[in-house]
């Protein structure tokens, strides 16, 4: 038997729970409790997921399609395509992408950092995982409905199809009920002719609308499907997607073996980070070395790997009288990859000092700080960068540093 917890939250301090029987979409338990008189358990027998449902007036929720090629650069990128339109700073803001639909657009959510840590934090001991989280006004949407207005306990619930708002512009929220007749005309324009979804006790009615009597939120939210819910961002951390709640599972064991579980666990970890991160590296430099042969052999079409890059390049500059090639291809791959995509560093011109083993570049700055970001960057990679100093030029700040390999 599949059973949903679902929780509400119904003011700053309390919060409707209920368990929800998924096939028969019937309650199996319900009730109300406060943050600070939190029920000893709640009865989650047969329950296999958590859905949290929160005030979409505290939750930004828009469906984007983000340039980004991978989960790290949507997270990314994210922030810069909402921030026009977040009411609160973005170092006070955590902003969640979820995974791409088949439209390749993404869910994003945002809300006040040390609000939702203080909800997970207070529901914590109360949660069954996965949990899911959603804003109320999006569960109580009707998915055919350009908008939805649904009532709330004295407030309005309203939500907006996608295809009707304009990109990053947040797709639902609440007003007072107090106050909805100065902005029903507003929200309903925004609809832009597609039909809207309304609570009779509303009270709005003419062509385009359409009254309905809306199911509890916590019985529509029970409808939604696993895959569904997949696609939402994870709000209150990545830790409570997981079906798995390590903290209980290692409750049992005993302290001693807890300790040296986890020095295994975290040694192993080092070392396969460790490895990982070597290959990735090299991966890294091999990829720039080609790229830098390529410039400096501009005939050479066909394919070459690393090795036989440096091999050519060393009979080339053995030919002209010159040196050691293997320094010179893996300083200047070195300097592509470090500079790469970094757009306030541009490089003017390099020398090769063979009796050095070194490159001395010569660059143009945007700011002052950027050699220190660019030597932080380095020495991450391995790469030690000497300051030769910077001065004004005409066409900014001109510096010259040394590159050399660790």
């Amino acid at each position: 038997m599949s059973q949903d917890l679902v929780i509400h939250l119904s003011g700053p301090d309390a919060f409707d729970w209920s368990v929800v029987e998924r096939s028969s979409g019937q309650r199996v338990a319900s009730g109300t409790a406060q943050f600070d008189a939190l029920p000893e358990a709640l009865p989650v027998e047969g329950v296999d997921r958590t859905l949290l449902l929160l005030p979409a007036e505290r939750i930004f929720a828009t469906r984007l399609e983000l340039p980004a090629r991978s989960e790290r650069e949507a997270r990314q990128a994210a922030p810069f395509m909402i921030e026009d339109e977040l009411a609160a700073r973005l170092d006070q803001t955590r902003i969640v992408t979820g995974s791409k639909d088949e439209d390749g657009k993404r869910w994003v959510f945002a809300a006040e950092t040390a609000w939702i840590d203080g909800v997970m934090e207070a529901l914590g001991t109360s949660l069954v995982r996965p949990v899911h989280i959603l804003p109320d006004a999006m569960a109580a949407s009707e998915a055919d409905a350009a908008l939805t207005l649904a009532d709330r306990s004295g407030d309005v619930l309203f939500w907006f199809a996608p295809q009707v708002r304009d990109t990053a512009q947040s797709m639902g929220g609440a007003v007072d009920a107090g106050f909805f007749n100065h902005v029903a005309h507003a929200l309903v324009a925004g609809a832009k002719g597609g039909e809207v979804v309304v609570s009779p006790a509303l009270g709005l009615a003419g062509p385009g609308f359409k009254s309905i009597t809306f199911d509890p939120l916590d019985l529509r939210a029970s409808r939604w499907t696993n895959e569904r819910l997949g696609l939402l961002p994870a709000l209150g951390g990545d830790g409570w997607r997981s079906s798995l709640n390590w903290g209980e599972l290692l409750r049992p064991i005993r302290r001693g073996a807890i300790m040296a579980a986890a020095l295994a666990i975290t040694l192993a970890g080092l070392m396969l980070a460790e490895g990982f991160y070597y290959r990735f590296q090299a991966e890294r430099f091999d990829t720039a070395s080609v790229a830098v042969f390529r410039n400096v052999v501009p005939e050479m079409t066909r394919r070459v790997i690393p090795a036989e890059a440096e091999r050519l390049l060393r009979e080339r500059i053995g030919g002209l009288g010159g040196g050691e090639a293997s320094s010179f291809l893996q300083l200047t791959a070195a300097l592509a990859e470090l500079t790469d995509g970094n757009e306030r560093v541009r490089i003017d011109h390099i020398r090769f000092d063979q009796s050095r083993g070194e490159l001395r570049v010569s660059a143009l700055y945007t700011d002052f700080a950027d050699f220190d970001a660019l030597s932080a960057e380095a020495e991450r990679m391995g790469i030690n960068l000497q300051d030769e100093g910077a001065r004004e030029g005409d066409d900014g700040l001109q510096g010259e540093f040394l590159v050399r390999l660790q």
